[in-house]
């Protein structure tokens, strides 16, 4: 779906008062769908390493898989650092109105099973401070209640983040100390299928 078809769907869906799912990133190219860039965010001595692969999938040939090192100790206030992976759903200055949507949806699966994250959505503010809300523990979302080694869909209601829906600049999948016993958690998690519904 190139840049030219989302703007299409988005002036459809508008125009008949109701947004159709759209596909933030469905991983099968370098950028998500709305031509935001994508890269791992860290501070030391958490580390954290994105590869698109093509050898575990959801949907069409290819999935994100992160690798996460979540420290619990070093770093800024004695806390092991940080790392996560962001998208951006802004283009440029643009930003995206999410407001004709209600969830955020994704499809996860574990290598090990029992890995966990929370997902971050930032606004203009929280964009600018380069930070985002986050939503509880990604098994808050799951059907099974925790990650697994089978696919399973994540949704989490818009309005779990208190941010400006008129104004989103990226979504985050965030490996938080709050995830994990005594703040240190290490694993490798599959994403696939982002969307706004």
């Amino acid at each position: 779906m190139g840049l030219a078809l989302v703007v299409c769907h988005l002036w459809f869906s508008s125009s008949l008062g109701y947004a159709a799912p759209l596909v933030l990133d469905d991983f099968e190219t370098p950028a998500n769908l709305l031509n935001g860039r994508s890269n791992v965010y860290v501070q030391e001595p958490s580390r954290a390493l994105h590869v698109r692969t093509k050898d575990v999938f959801h949907g069409g040939t290819a999935s994100l898989m992160l690798k996460y090192d979540k420290k619990g100790k070093g770093g800024p206030y004695d806390s092991g650092g940080w790392c996560g992976y962001y998208t951006q759903v802004k283009s440029g200055r643009q930003l995206f109105d999410a407001t004709t949507y209600t969830k955020l949806t994704l499809w996860v699966k574990g290598a090990a099973g029992g890995e966990c994250f929370m997902v971050g959505v930032a606004d203009r503010h929280w964009d600018e401070v380069g930070d985002s809300v986050k939503s509880e523990a990604i098994g808050a979302y799951l059907p099974d209640g925790k990650v697994t080694t089978e696919w399973q869909q994540a949704t989490i209601p818009l309005s779990t983040f208190f941010v400006d829906m008129k104004e989103l600049a990226t979504v985050a999948i965030c490996f938080e100390s709050g995830c994990f016993p005594a703040g240190a958690g290490r694993g490798t998690v599959y994403i696939d299928d982002v969307a706004f519904e």
